[in-house]
């Protein structure tokens, strides 16, 4: 099956004890989107489940722990972030900045250098 692509247009992060060996979440939202991404301390990570639609499509998936920074990172720092997974198995699912340049820097950092 194919991917389903949504860009991202605002999140919220929560960190901190959440029960079930949760670390923190991340909530995505778009124009007739949202995500809710679980960071797991340990253990198996759940199945993510196949998006459902109730007024707007909803994915839920999960990540270890350690992916979290990354995550916080890509949404505080670039732009498109959009939001994909294969709607065949949604345990495939990912971030993706839009085109850019090779080289391009990070804004006045590189006019810096």
């Amino acid at each position: 099956m194919a991917w389903k692509w949504n860009e991202i247009l605002t999140y919220k992060v929560a960190v901190g004890g959440i029960p079930g060996d949760y670390y923190g979440s991340v909530q995505l939202m778009g124009n007739g989107f949202y995500a809710l991404l679980n960071f797991r301390k340990s253990g198996t990570l759940p199945t993510a489940s196949a998006p459902v639609s109730i007024g707007q499509q909803r994915f839920y998936g999960f990540l270890d722990f350690q992916q979290l920074p990354v995550v916080i990172d890509l949404l505080r720092n670039e732009k498109p972030v959009n939001f994909g997974w294969d709607q065949g198995n949604p345990n495939f699912f990912q971030l993706m900045t839009g085109t850019e340049a090779v080289g391009e820097g990070d804004g006045i950092l590189a006019a810096i250098e």
